[in-house]
């Protein structure tokens, strides 16, 4: 339901009082039949769901063709009235109008309900419906349309208010005659239609043509208008597709003949993002790669590499790159220094294919799509100079979540892309540097710099985000990266290693001190830097360790689970000198799995730190809270003297730490680690890591935030509370 907001609205006469509204016969009668109304409304709202319409079968009936939309006056700041009183809207409502049904509903959302005195002391000619184009809109955007309720005051006074209610969205179809005034269009549903063919067809040749942006200029070249991929940034391997469409070979691209190599640096390569869904039927390993390199017809391939070969062909190219069958997967050697080249496999490549919509490779993504709305669509009579067309007007729900958008890997196949073509449940949708648009949709112009970001796809590239402070980027990219799962939990730091890659590549565009440590980006000499990079949690209940070692305690990375981090706390610029900083971190080291793929899995990695700390041995004499919500906070009226928020990485980690505040714990000892320390002219916390002290070793179990009243008792309970320092604590 829309916000509710209230502004001035035109004096209008009051006009002739109504008859009563609801009567013992089932005619509409006074204000105590309102609220009766209103509150089986709101039950049957709560319990049962809205009517389903589609594109192809929209809700219509007379009392909606009672409604007409003025072609030559709608873009003009006025409203066109939909009901002039309360009475009218319920009658249609109840005589089975949906949309009438969904106005009235409108009252239903807000804080002034009927119950609490919306309607006491007004008659039903005191409410009246109106809708308006919102013409502040971006015209790259579908038309908005708002909902408003007017309301007579009931003191006599006749003023008049109007409530923002809600909004609807408008399309028509292309041979409609409302088609000129209303550019928006139907989706595509058919995702195998020659009309999302041609669609995909020109974008992939306009943005090669016009934008700039996108195209492939490898460091330190000189930009042209042609694209050219350089021949050492080919894919070691490629799908070769036969000329009908219906074979495939594997090709090695640098055993290709010269002129074959030369043609593939210019006609580029599709690269298919997809999930697995279990195991491949068909992989490369060294037992098939005979069976490959000869060729094999498509119709050996589950669905989604199908469509996507089909895909390819429709798009003019030759060459696909599908990791099950370019990667050896019987070869871990190959797969690591295969995946530490992504970047350049999906950043070079000429478009990738997101078959967004398949949970696995045996389902396909050509197939009709399905379009659910949140309301809607209602088909309204539009009146134009040539006679009546009409529209539709709907909501869309909010955004579902793609099965693609859940495994961990594509990730990073989507935002390495420059060009990408996903197939979403609904739709197909084009996506690149400059814009995202699909098919169907607005009539944007694909050279603009502007398109419809209102898609179904889960999916954008880098380029749209890295023009922001780069760690600010790779916390959206982690927190993003943390909401998804890995089929193979070892995959934690080489399914996201390729974006690493790149993010500390545009650090060294910008000269910007920037290391990647085990999944942490760091400016090693920044004590706020380590802060922002140390201090992050896991959502209570959440959190998971790996069977097997895969990342340092204080990396994200060794833990499954919903992820956010504790920036909230750092210090702002201004104000950095005037925090008193014992915290410090005096070396490091990161041993790699494999010395040539850098961002690649960890073998063994450690921090040695110092700073103030304390013991947590028993009743610690302040208020302890191991928060299970949210927020990561305490407000001000929720304080107390003192106040410790304890954020466990696990279920088995708060078990420790519980065991620590009763005293029980014998061998191992928890510590809090302060890192960042209070400022108390404005009453920040102190904010640490938890950690276990393993003899010679620490490791992390969880983050703590401590508040103390900015008062003498406050400030004592603070200094007794951190009695020691710990001097080159290192942490593994």
């Amino acid at each position: 339901m829309s916000q509710y907001t209230m502004m001035s609205g035109a004096i209008r006469p009051h006009g002739k009082k109504q008859p009563p509204l609801l009567t013992g016969t089932g005619n509409l009668g006074q204000q105590d039949d309102l609220i009766q109304y209103f509150a089986q409304r709101k039950h049957i709202v709560a319990r049962e769901a809205r009517s389903a319409y589609s594109i192809d079968d929209p809700h219509t009936c007379t009392e909606c063709q009672s409604i007409t939309i003025d072609g030559e006056t709608f873009k003009t700041p006025e409203k066109t009235c939909l009901s002039h009183d309360l009475r009218d809207a319920i009658q249609k409502a109840m005589a089975g109008c949906v949309f009438y049904e969904w106005l009235v509903d409108l009252l239903l959302g807000s804080d002034d309900s009927p119950e609490e005195g919306l309607f006491r002391g007004a008659n039903s000619a005191d409410v009246s419906f109106y809708i308006e184009l919102n013409t502040r809109r971006d015209p790259n955007l579908p038309m908005l349309f708002m909902i408003y309720v007017e309301l007579i005051a009931a003191d006599g006074e006749w003023d008049a208010h109007t409530l923002l209610k809600g909004t609807l969205e408008a399309w028509t179809t292309q041979d409609n005659l409302a088609a000129p005034y209303i550019p928006h269009r139907p989706i595509e549903l058919d995702k195998a239609s020659q009309r999302t063919m041609k669609f995909i067809c020109d974008s992939l040749r306009t943005c090669k043509a016009s934008h700039t942006d996108c195209r492939y200029v490898k460091k330190g070249a000189q930009s042209t208008n042609i694209e050219v991929i350089p021949a050492v940034d080919l894919p070691t391997r490629l799908l070769q597709i036969g000329p009908n469409g219906q074979s495939l070979n594997l090709v090695t691209t640098q055993d290709l003949p010269d002129v074959s190599q030369h043609d593939l640096t210019l006609q580029g390569y599709a690269t298919l993002s997809y999930c697995w869904g279990g195991a491949q039927p068909l992989q490369l390993t060294q037992q098939t790669l005979t069976e490959l390199t000869h060729g094999i017809g498509t119709d050996r391939l589950p669905q989604t590499l199908r469509d996507a070969v089909c895909t390819t062909s429709a798009l003019g190219l030759a060459h696909i790159w599908i990791d099950a069958l370019c990667i050896f997967q019987d070869d871990p050697l190959d797969t690591e220094i295969e995946i530490s080249r992504m970047p350049l496999y999906y950043g070079a490549n000429t478009v990738t294919i997101s078959a967004e919509s398949a949970a696995a490779c045996t389902e396909g993504f050509l197939n009709r799509g399905s379009k659910a709305f949140e309301v809607g669509p209602f088909e309204i009579a539009f009146k134009t100079k040539l006679g009546y067309g009409s529209i539709q007007f709907y909501r869309e729900p909010m955004g579902k979540v793609a099965p693609i958008a859940r495994r961990g890997w594509t990730l990073q196949e989507s935002m390495l892309s420059r060009r990408m073509v996903a197939f979403s449940e609904s739709q197909a949708v084009w996506c690149c540097n400059v814009l995202t648009i699909g098919c169907g949709e607005i009539l944007s112009d694909l050279t603009s710099a502007i398109g419809s970001f209102r898609t179904s796809t889960s999916n954008f590239t880098i380029a749209a985000i890295s023009m922001f402070p780069l760690q600010d980027v790779w916390d959206r990219i982690v927190k993003e990266f943390m909401g998804r799962s890995l089929g193979v939990e070892s995959d934690k730091l080489l399914a996201i290693g390729a974006l690493a890659f790149r993010v500390i590549d545009i650090a060294h565009e910008r000269k910007l001190s920037l290391h990647y440590l085990a999944g942490l980006l760091v400016n090693t000499t920044s004590v706020v830097s380590w802060a922002s990079e140390l201090l992050w949690i896991v959502k209570p209940q959440t959190g998971r360790r790996p069977q097997q070692y895969r990342a340092p305690s204080w990396s994200w990375a060794t833990l499954d689970g919903s992820w956010s981090h504790l920036h909230i706390f750092l210090p702002p610029p201004y104000d950095f000198r005037k925090y008193h900083f014992n915290f410090r971190v005096t070396d490091f080291k990161v041993e790699l799995h494999n010395p040539r793929a850098p961002y690649g899995g960890v073998k063994q990695a450690w921090l040695v730190v110092t700073g103030r700390a304390t013991r947590i041995d028993g009743d610690p004499r302040v208020n302890v809270i191991f928060p299970s919500g949210e927020r990561e906070f305490l407000l001000q009226e929720e304080r107390t003297v003192a106040d410790l928020l304890l954020f466990c990485d696990t279920v088995a980690d708060r078990v420790q730490v519980e065991s620590a505040l009763e005293g029980d714990i014998e061998k191992n000892d928890v510590f809090l680690l302060e890192i960042i320390p209070p400022y108390l002219e404005k009453n920040t916390p102190s904010v640490g890591l938890i950690l276990l002290d393993n003899d010679e070793t620490e490791s992390r179990i969880g983050a703590y935030v401590f508040y103390f009243a900015n008062t003498q008792i406050g400030k004592q309970t603070y200094e007794q509370f951190f009695d020691g320092m710990l001097e080159d604590c290192r942490i593994v």
